[in-house]
């Protein structure tokens, strides 16, 4: 009996080692972002060297970047540059001044820049998340940063989980990122979506339907009514990738 015991006390050991070593293995995804204004009629000028920035210095792997433009919200005409998603590691070992990098950003972009916003880091929630490839393909997305009320987000988390759901039943992405930085009036989470275009964009896929065929009839109705119960205030954006 005692060998018995014994044994399985040793198997359980393993278990747990080779689980917190797969634990530990599993470093979170973050992405950097960096509004950016350029100047009056050189928008032009400033995706080209974006574009040359990040082919030398971002082509790939942990410093990958690409470029946002802000059609339609609050910064309509704004660029956003995302590096990601990368691992906090990576933010360590970044491309430094020893390579050209901050030469070639200061002499080629920032004489084309007006003025930098708000830079920030989002944490990707793979569990929360569905299409990350779609995002990347598609020639826009739409992003809510989302302001929940004090110790609401288990509640959020809930409802994400059967949004992500329904659109992966559509086949529709659904991206979750985490604020892990707090500011004041400052967002917690983020949500992004995926469309190819603005008329696609403006119609109704049905996913009021998919989700009541997964959820129930009214479940809609309480979903909406339960979010609204949650949230201080969101802000939406519609962008295009700048390829």
């Amino acid at each position: 009996m005692k060998k018995r015991i014994l044994v399985l006390g040793l198997a359980l050991l393993c278990t747990f080692a080779v689980f917190g070593q797969e634990k530990e293995e599993k470093k979170t995804q973050v992405v950097e972002s960096v509004y950016i204004l350029p100047k009056r009629g050189m928008s032009d000028k400033f995706e080209k060297a974006i574009k040359a920035h990040n082919d030398k210095f971002h082509p790939k792997g942990d410093y990958v970047a690409g470029l946002r433009k802000v059609d339609y919200g609050e910064k309509a005409g704004w660029y956003v540059w995302i590096m990601g998603p990368t691992t906090y590691a990576a933010l360590d070992t970044r491309p430094q001044k020893e390579n050209g990098h901050h030469e070639d950003w200061e002499k080629n972009i920032d004489p084309l820049v007006e003025k930098y916003g708000a830079v920030s880091l989002w944490n990707f929630n793979e569990k929360l998340s569905f299409g990350m490839d779609l995002v990347i393909n598609s020639k826009h997305y739409e992003a809510w940063a989302i302001d929940l009320k004090r110790g609401q987000y288990y509640r959020f988390n809930a409802i994400a989980e059967k949004l992500m759901k329904t659109s992966k039943s559509l086949g529709v992405a659904f991206l979750v990122f985490n604020n892990p930085l707090h500011t004041p009036k400052s967002a917690d989470v983020g949500i992004v979506w995926n469309f190819d275009s603005y008329d696609a964009w403006s119609q109704d896929i049905g996913f009021q339907k998919e989700f009541e065929k997964l959820y129930g009839k009214g479940s809609w109705q309480n979903m909406l009514d339960e979010w609204y119960d949650i949230l201080v205030d969101y802000n939406a954006e519609l962008r295009s990738i700048v390829k």
